[in-house]
């Protein structure tokens, strides 16, 4: 919010839709997801900046990140410390899906949110690249490690912020969204290590995550339920029996998170629509069948209603970034 405020954009129009007031922001707020990707849209479609993610995260220091950035900080090594910030995204950054992979002698954190309009995903993809470099500079000596990053989009016109950040091994239009560094990097120590404060700080994190208010907590549950559900999405009923609740108990839990059945079925289905296309050579008549549609048609509407796009333009835009 302070980088938004400073690029004096009007504060109520950020907020507009969120269901958050500008009194609000004195207070520690817990966001949900809704309203996190809410705020972060009218930031885009405010400053008309496709670099706001850059900015963002390069503003995002330790400290920034309150209980979950001392965690992070009183870490042994740079190994622990990613780890954590792999762990507690989803408090930070709900939206995303973030691993940490060990290929060919380095190690690769990889971003996936195929559910999200471009824009947006891409203002959280170079938000948390650049909150990490921002808390490398912390954590890291300069020069110890090797960064190499990758965006699975088309380059800007102005490169050059990029590089400054990243270094000259930048790569665009990449079939991926990948930031990695020398494996070696892993077992580096950080100055300030603190067990004690580091098991105390990482207790206040586990609670705060698994509190039931938590932005993600019964919304990401109903996810889970509907993406191992097969070819038949069960219906909200079905759904809280699985999850020992009433119907009417989970909808005022997930409206309390900002969200509503429909919408996060809408969200699975997307997600899953995305994988299809680019991961695998089903007809858009089978992939409207795997999703419980009708025919073809409605897939159509559906999938341009949530993504913007037709569903052969996201397949070919895959098969362009592979070839």
């Amino acid at each position: 919010m302070k980088v938004l405020k400073a690029r004096r954009l009007d504060v109520n129009r950020l907020l507009n839709h969120s269901g958050i007031k500008e009194a609000d922001l004195e207070k520690e707020l817990n966001l949900t997801a809704q309203q996190l990707d809410t705020i972060s849209t009218n930031g885009i479609e405010m400053s008309q900046d496709l670099q706001l993610g850059l900015l963002v995260g390069s503003s995002m220091d330790i400290p920034s990140q309150g209980i979950f950035g001392y965690a992070i900080i009183t870490s042994t090594t740079i190994g622990d410390a990613l780890k954590l910030m792999v762990r507690y995204n989803r408090a930070l950054l709900p939206s995303l899906d973030v691993k940490v992979l060990s290929r060919e002698s380095r190690v690769e954190v990889l971003i996936k949110a195929p559910h999200l309009p471009d824009n947006l995903r891409r203002f959280y993809i170079e938000l948390l690249y650049a909150a990490i470099m921002r808390s490398g500079d912390t954590l890291i000596p300069k020069g110890r490690t090797s960064i190499h990053v990758e965006f699975d989009y088309d380059a800007p016109y102005d490169k050059v912020p990029y590089q400054q950040l990243f270094g000259s091994k930048v790569k665009f239009s990449s079939n991926r969204s990948v930031l990695s560094f020398d494996e070696a990097g892993l077992d580096l120590g950080i100055a300030t290590a603190n067990p004690v404060a580091r098991d105390i700080f990482r207790r206040q994190c586990d609670r705060l995550l698994s509190k039931d208010t938590h932005r993600g907590m019964v919304s990401e549950r109903v996810q889970e339920v509907l993406l191992l559900s097969g070819t038949e999405f069960p219906t909200s009923m079905r759904v809280a029996n699985q999850l020992h609740m009433s119907e009417s108990t989970l909808q005022r839990r997930l409206a309390k998170e900002g969200y509503k059945f429909q919408q996060l079925l809408d969200q699975v289905r997307n997600k899953l629509a995305h994988e299809y296309l680019t991961g695998t050579q089903l007809t858009i008549n089978e992939i409207s069948a795997l999703l419980g549609f009708s025919d073809a048609a409605n897939f159509r509407r559906s999938f341009k209603r949530w993504s913007k796009k037709i569903p052969t333009e996201v397949r070919n835009e895959a098969l362009y970034r592979q070839s």
